[in-house]
């Protein structure tokens, strides 16, 4: 792997030579994106959860005034 080039006034960006790519080399930000989409992908499970949840408690209401009525 070629050596990073630092992005004058940018002390947390560096530039890859070989792909041109800039890259965040501050590690600190790096744990809080991670944090942040570890929480965000929590969130959806709970969220899809939820959903599923919503979604069975209706079907038993249904069969329970089907039965009512039926």
């Amino acid at each position: 792997m070629a050596k990073l080039i630092n992005i004058e006034g940018h002390p947390g960006l560096a530039r890859d030579p070989v792909s041109g790519a800039i890259v965040n080399i501050n590690k600190s930000d790096i744990d809080r994106a991670r944090s942040r989409k570890h929480a965000l992908k929590e969130k959806e499970k709970r969220f899809d959860q939820l959903e599923n949840d919503v979604s069975e408690i209706k079907s038993l209401l249904m069969k329970l005034l089907e039965e009512k009525n039926g």
